[in-house]
């Protein structure tokens, strides 16, 4: 039992360092990453969710991220991008989808705030109009259309992510690959 004991003991001290250089791996690889992402688009900036920066790095990736750079969500940028609030709002429901119906009237500052924070703002409160208060199924439609249009976006993103890092690994094993040169 002592035996197998100390078999055991050796084998989660190996563990224990494969993690640790396994992890410090992960970490250097997702640096080189970012590094590469940011050569390939170098005229957009990443939002800080996706490079972890910010005050708290630790609900930074669940951060909504702004659907333009943030030097296009002024409003004078926004004007000269669009023109009008048609343009401006195919792009949003192109992006997030139908906007929800109690969001009220659709102006420019509604444009700017749902591109800087990269969501549908809240609607008004479900009181009612009439007296009558809003209807359970509705808000839930409502819930579930919001949460498939952002699992659609998340599945573009993901993908988007899947290609990039093949890019990344072709070109690594690429460079690893020892040139077919004569031997002396």
């Amino acid at each position: 039992m002592s035996d197998l004991s100390k078999r055991f003991e050796a084998l989660m001290a190996r563990m224990a360092r494969t993690d640790a250089k396994l992890f410090r791996t992960i970490g250097e690889q997702n640096a080189a990453l970012h590094q590469i992402a940011e050569d390939m688009q170098p005229d957009a900036t990443p939002p800080a969710a996706l490079t972890g920066q910010g005050d708290n790095p630790s609900i930074a990736p669940l951060a909504a991220a702004s659907l333009l750079p943030k030097e296009e969500c002024g409003p004078k940028q926004l004007k000269k991008r669009f023109g009008t609030l048609a343009p401006a709002r195919a792009f949003l429901e192109e992006r997030l989808g139908v906007p929800p119906k109690d969001i009220g009237r659709f102006t420019w500052a509604l444009v700017e705030q749902t591109v800087t924070t990269g969501q549908w703002p809240a609607g008004k409160s479900s009181g009612s109009r009439d007296g009558k208060s809003g209807s359970g199924a509705a808000v839930v439609e409502a819930m579930e259309q919001r949460l498939q249009t952002r699992l659609e976006r998340l599945e573009r993103r993901l993908e988007r992510l899947e290609l990039l890092l093949l890019q990344v690994l072709e070109q690594q094993s690429a460079a690893a690959a020892p040139s077919p040169g004569p031997r002396s």
